[in-house]
């Protein structure tokens, strides 16, 4: 099954060269799109002084990290080739034959786009459709098996539930903390600039 669908969706390759361009682009620079979404969503609750947005970034952060690690982990004792490594595929863009399972791409995409949904389910909704999307890019360009990225899926899936269940406020809590202990000696400094420029 793993085999004929990445036929089916990688035959499509070279049939359309403005398909092509659109899948290549997407493939390789989503994955920016989606740092910056989850940047811009920080930066508004510090613009805001809203608590939520600021926690809804951290989550999501903390969701990527531990799913990118797992799949490192994961990557490291599971060693499952790419499909131009073991057959002739058509590769649109070029890859380091390293392990292809898990798909880093649908494993970081995903996991920001759950951990933003989990606070904001609009705008979560919008990147999952994009980071299925990306999953599918990752097939057409040839680097990937359909089973790298439903595994990612499933993974990220597991990640989060984990997270909402056990960590979310404990992560939340080291995040207060920290950003407190940052706004105090913020205030220090820009206290002790103030009381030096009033002696001048």
């Amino acid at each position: 099954m793993n085999v004929p669908v990445f036929k089916a969706i990688n035959g499509v390759a070279h049939v359309n060269g403005t398909l092509d361009e659109i899948m290549i682009v997407f493939s390789n620079y989503s994955p920016l799109f989606f740092v910056a979404a989850l940047t811009a969503l920080y930066l508004y609750g510090v613009y805001r002084k809203d608590n939520m947005f600021r926690y809804a970034a951290v989550d999501a952060l903390a969701i990527t990290v531990m799913s990118l690690l797992l799949g490192f982990v994961i990557g490291i004792f599971y060693y499952e080739p790419r499909p131009f490594v073991t057959d002739h595929v058509n590769l649109l863009t070029p890859h380091a034959p390293d392990a292809s399972f898990p798909s880093d791409h649908s494993l970081g995409t995903m996991s920001i786009a759950l951990g933003i949904k989990n606070n904001y389910k609009f705008l979560g909704a919008i990147l999952i459709i994009l980071s299925l999307l990306v999953g599918v890019s990752r097939v057409y360009v040839g680097v990937h098996y359909p089973m790298d990225v439903l595994g990612s899926y499933l993974i990220v899936l597991v990640v989060n539930f984990t997270y909402r269940r056990l960590l979310c406020g404990k992560i939340r809590g080291l995040y207060s903390k920290v950003e407190k202990s940052l706004l105090k000696r913020i205030s220090g400094i820009n206290r002790e600039n103030h009381k030096e420029g009033f002696k001048q």
